[in-house]
């Protein structure tokens, strides 16, 4: 489940930021990252039960993937390859 609500919101937040490509895959990958982190850390450390589909769960996994991609759009850019 969070899995899912990840490739979601990264979808979402791609084509809200009018990301193509390789960017928009990345959204994707780190919107599903998000989710699986802030869903086992709302079980490791607040203790919820955040394993069946309901509203609990839904908004944690929502809100780690909308965190964790804020924190990636808000880093600079970096061209590796100069």
């Amino acid at each position: 489940m969070w899995i899912g609500l990840g490739i979601v919101g990264g979808l979402a937040c791609g084509w809200f930021l009018r990301v193509r490509g390789r960017a928009l895959l990345g959204d994707v990958a780190v919107g599903t990252t998000g989710a699986i982190l802030g869903g086992f850390l709302a079980a490791a450390l607040l203790g919820l039960d955040v394993a069946d589909f309901e509203l609990t769960s839904t908004l944690v996994a929502a809100m780690g993937a909308a965190l964790l991609l804020l924190v990636l759009h808000s880093l600079p850019t970096v061209d590796v390859f100069d």
